[in-house]
């Protein structure tokens, strides 16, 4: 034991560790829960497209999208990842850790006398709590690949500056190349690009003092770069034209700078000072939210045991962090110029967004806004460790805030990550049990719930994946399926009965259907339910909102038709599927009683029950009631109607008009009207009155 407590006491790290420990940090924060996440929001348009229309197809996509240029990117990153979610997560993961490690890079370049500093503001830039998205893999990889380029083209610009001519020029030459890799693929960086003149002035001013060849070899090194941004700024501004009907991204707020400067103006100061303070303080008042800190199941713990791991790598790292080789000098001119540089990171970042009128805090949804503020997290960790190192002199005290610092930012990027987990084992439950019940729909069908049914998603994306699920082809530009949820859309349900149109454009896809060809779906897997597809006969089912009660009247079942082959979810995007489960009975059931397959739904239950599979909900018993209704066995139907009326409060209406249909269809005998007759009085069905 003295042993190894006197080689804990030994060792140290040298500089050349700080990549290792950036890679651990961000392997907690992001890398541990790969396995257990899929494709959301942005994801399922990449997906759809490059499975459905070709991978070309992603060129016209992404300039439907307004950035045609990163069409190579994702062409390249399909043709190499294909659509398997974890290759794409562990894609983005190696993008994060290679953002913050050249992030490091630039900064060591920068400062090489403040060796320790730039360590801390690394490690707190590599899961700096505000970006929101790391989870979605796919549809941010240009925001990932834009800043590695942006970071390299500051280290090479830096480097430049100590270079002899050939060497120099060279360098700049990689740096603009780089420069215009970031623009042209990513414009969320070019805000940034401004920051450089400060980085050139504070490089340059160290070993020049007259002030006019100062400022003359801060411009002349500045305009290669200028060029870039200046061709990339024309051709956003005078060349590039959206597709015909399309109007994003357009910069209506330098277009006000001619029409209203006051208030375009106003507009970008109010901007700038409601989005810094975002940046610099929301993910910190998350990460201090008192309910992260709840051990109440187990991923909250988890979360926390993982975050504690990662407050203690960081203090003994930082503890044991030896540059006693390099000279870190305490400085007025290096406050001065970190701070300014700083600032002026966070004051040019959102150009690009709030030019084309948008910020963060204006902005209905904050996950997806998240993706404004992740150039502004290039001066935010900067600033924030400034302010650390300002308040706390003493360097163990130091070392010991900054790893609670990276701690509570691991606590937030896993507990955000929770709910991308649930979304996807939701999705995959949804695709899964829409398939079952619904193998084949005719093309056009609008697919309705009340509310949105899963989280970090949205209709669109909801849509894509159910279309990429059908794996159907040669539709062109007119998928077969959309979803709606009818409480945003349309929540008239006596407008939606009579028939409205359902349209929805997206990117170059644009669906036209009308509510009266509609399947009425429920899903509600936190309730203990299988996906339900209502029809008409459930306009007395108590267990969904009265609006879709009503609702259902519309619904057509028979939109839904039987296959030869039964298809399966893509195994590459969803893995395996399980058919033992409950679920998988239930759907297969309801498909078999909507074609009158009694024998088969009566098979599907005594199949479930020899692997110990049954419902939790009393509905899910009315397919299996019928089926052995119509076979005849109605001591069965009797046991299973009482069971369900126990297992769910206030299903009689719903196990009345079951009865009732029985009565009506069902072979004629003795048991059926004894049985018929004693469940209707027992539970006040009226049939026999």
């Amino acid at each position: 034991m003295q042993k190894v407590k006197a080689f804990f006491q030994q060792l140290t790290f040298s500089e050349k560790s700080i990549p290792v420990v950036i890679f651990i940090i961000t392997l907690l924060g992001f890398g541990l829960i790969i396995p257990s996440l899929g494709f959301y929001m942005d994801d399922w348009h990449y997906v759809f497209y490059a499975r459905s229309l070709g991978i070309e197809s992603l060129q016209e996509m992404l300039t439907y999208d307004s950035r045609p240029n990163a069409g190579w990117l994702y062409m390249l990153g399909f043709r190499l990842l294909g659509s398997e979610p974890f290759a794409w997560h562990g894609f983005t993961y190696v993008l994060v850790f290679t953002a913050a490690w050249t992030y490091w890079l630039f900064l060591k370049a920068l400062w090489k006398e403040q060796g320790r500093k730039i360590a801390h503001i690394a490690v707190l830039f590599a899961v700096y709590p505000f970006f929101m998205l790391h989870s979605s893999p796919i549809g941010y990889t240009h925001l990932w690949v834009g800043l590695i380029a942006y970071n390299l083209s500051m280290l090479l610009m830096v480097k430049s500056t100590e270079y002899p001519a050939p060497q120099k020029w060279a360098a700049v030459m990689a740096a603009m190349a780089l420069v215009a890799l970031h623009l042209f693929t990513s414009e969320y960086f070019a805000g940034l690009e401004l920051i450089r003149i400060v980085i050139l002035w504070s490089l340059l001013s160290r070993n020049e003092n007259r002030p006019f060849q100062k400022f003359s070899r801060v411009i002349l090194n500045w305009l290669p770069y200028l060029f870039v941004l200046g061709v990339f700024f024309y051709w956003r501004i005078a060349v590039f034209q959206n597709p015909e009907g399309v109007t994003r991204n357009e910069p209506v707020i330098l277009e006000m700078l001619l029409s209203a400067p006051f208030k375009a103006i106003s507009f970008l100061i109010t901007a700038f000072i409601t989005d810094t303070i975002s940046v610099l303080t929301l993910g910190w008042q998350k990460a201090t939210n008192a309910s992260l800190f709840r051990f109440d199941t187990v991923y909250a713990q988890f979360r926390l045991v993982v975050s504690a791991i990662g407050f203690g790598v960081v203090y003994f790292y930082f503890s044991r962090l030896d540059l006693k080789n390099e000279k870190e000098i305490e400085n007025a001119e290096w406050k001065k110029n970190s701070i300014i540089l700083s600032v002026t990171a966070l004051l040019t970042s959102g150009l690009p967004i709030w030019i084309i009128g948008r910020s963060i805090v204006e902005s209905s949804n904050l996950f997806s806004a998240s993706r404004f503020g992740l150039p502004a997290v290039f001066g935010a960790a900067l600033l924030t460790f400034l302010l650390v190192d300002h308040f706390v002199t003493d360097q163990n005290r130091k070392n010991l805030l900054l790893a609670a610092l990276i701690g509570l930012a691991l606590n937030f990027h896993l507990d955000n990550a929770k709910e991308y987990q649930y979304s996807w084992e939701k999705q995959e439950r949804f695709i899964q049990q829409l398939i079952w019940r619904a193998p084949s729909i005719t093309p056009g069908t609008a697919l309705l719930t009340d509310q949105e049914v899963m989280g970090v998603m949205g209709e669109y994306a909801v849509s894509f994946s159910i279309n990429t699920a059908y794996q159907m082809k040669d539709f062109g530009n007119t998928p077969p399926y959309w979803y709606f949820p009818f409480y945003y859309t349309n929540p008239n349900v006596d407008d939606l009965l009579q028939g409205v149109p359902l349209e929805y454009g997206k990117l170059s896809m644009e669906f036209t259907g009308n509510s009266q060809q509609m399947l009425l779906l429920d899903f509600n897997p936190e309730m203990q339910r299988c996906l339900w597809v209502l029809q008409p006969q459930d306009a007395n089912l108590r267990l969904v909102s009265a609006d879709m009660r009503k609702l259902a009247a519309g619904s057509n079942i028979y939109l839904i038709q039987q296959v030869e082959t039964e298809p399966t979810p893509p195994e590459e995007i969803y893995g395996f599927t399980n058919t033992k489960t409950w679920c998988y009975y239930f759907q297969k059931a309801d498909l078999a009683r909507q074609f009158g397959e009694w024998d088969e739904v009566v098979r599907l239950w005594e199949e479930a029950q020899t692997i110990g599979e049954r419902p939790d909900n009393g509905f899910e018993y009315i397919p299996f009631i019928e089926g052995y209704g119509h076979t005849g066995n109605w001591e069965k139907v009797k046991e299973m109607t009482k069971f369900a009326n126990r297992v769910s409060e206030a299903l009689e209406p719903s196990l009345c008009d079951a009865l009732e249909r029985l009565n009506q269809s069902a072979p004629k005998s003795s048991d059926k009207v004894a049985t018929l007759r004693s469940l209707s009085e027992d539970m006040g069905c009226g049939l026999f009155e």
